[in-house]
């Protein structure tokens, strides 16, 4: 395990209270994310200011590509189609009583479809799910608390499920077969208990390595198959969510939370800033898209 010296920078003169949902859209150069407090979803073309802005009706959470310009996005009622050059929202379906809830953070497979699961600030029912715009909902895995930072990369060949529980400290993994939703026997991928912090959002590089935010720790961890490869120290404590951008893929783009979690500790001003890191040794892949049927 090495740690990482990289330029860290900040993007705009924007603040985000609880940034979340990273994508960069590389067929139309654009950085998404969302500010869970304001409810509100916003872009940078070409991942640099101006910033744009579409107000939502409700919590946003997760944020999935489409093959066109619009996203889905985990409203409190189930999964919207968001149109943000048109500003428009409209209800795609609604969550399964088994969600216990709401969903939390989202991401597509690669099969064209979508994986999601559920929300909760504290311990209760969740669960991690697959979602098809024509077969519908799947139930992956029960006994879920918080569902966050979910990735589908290879390992040795095999298609792999990584997902994060933030209340367990645990990121899982799962042999996965995105066509079906059905996954095999889960087994543990990162334990962020070891980094004094948990997992919240992720991203996968072009080498299939899972770079996951350490909640609580000010940090930002690579985790391969082989376990814990590299950290690197954040300006703020409480990262929530991560993404690979830029015309190469060489830029990570860093939210996180700028309110306190009920430690006590009033966050440092640097954790209301979109940063972007460069240097840290890895590339990104383009995002998975969902298709809309």
């Amino acid at each position: 395990m090495s740690e990482i010296r990289a330029g860290i920078g900040r993007i705009g003169d924007f603040v985000v209270r609880w940034g979340e949902s990273l994508r960069w859209d590389d067929l139309h150069e654009r950085l998404y994310f969302v500010d869970c407090a304001e409810r509100t979803l916003h872009w940078l073309e070409g991942g640099e200011p101006p910033l744009h802005t579409v107000q939502l009706g409700t919590l946003p959470t997760g944020l999935v590509l489409t093959h066109d310009r619009r996203v889905i996005v985990c409203l409190k009622d189930g999964l919207h189609v968001v149109d943000p050059d048109a500003g428009t929202s409209e209800l795609l379906v609604g969550y399964p009583d088994g969600m216990h809830g709401r969903a939390n953070d989202a991401n597509a497979d690669g099969s064209g479809n979508l994986v999601t699961g559920t929300l909760n600030l504290a311990p209760g029912p969740g669960g991690f799910w697959w979602f098809s715009a024509t077969d519908g909902w799947r139930l992956l895995d029960e006994g879920i608390g918080n569902a966050n930072g979910p990735a589908v990369i290879d390992v040795d060949g095999q298609s792999t499920l990584v997902f994060g529980d933030t209340l367990a400290r645990a990121v899982y993994a799962y042999a996965y077969d995105g066509r079906t939703g059905t996954v095999g026997p889960r087994r543990l991928f990162a334990d962020h208990r070891a980094l004094g912090g948990a997992p919240d959002g992720a991203t996968a590089d072009a080498d299939g390595g899972v770079w996951s935010c350490v909640l609580g720790s000010g940090k930002l961890a690579r985790f391969t198959a082989a376990g814990l490869d590299r950290v690197l120290d954040l300006p703020m404590p409480n990262p929530s969510d991560v993404a690979f951008g830029g015309p190469a893929l060489d830029r990570l783009f860093v939210t996180s939370i700028a309110f306190d979690l009920g430690e006590g500790i009033t966050p440092p001003p640097e954790a209301a800033w979109l940063v972007a890191v460069d240097d840290v040794g890895a590339v990104g892949r383009p995002e998975f898209r969902f298709s809309l049927g």
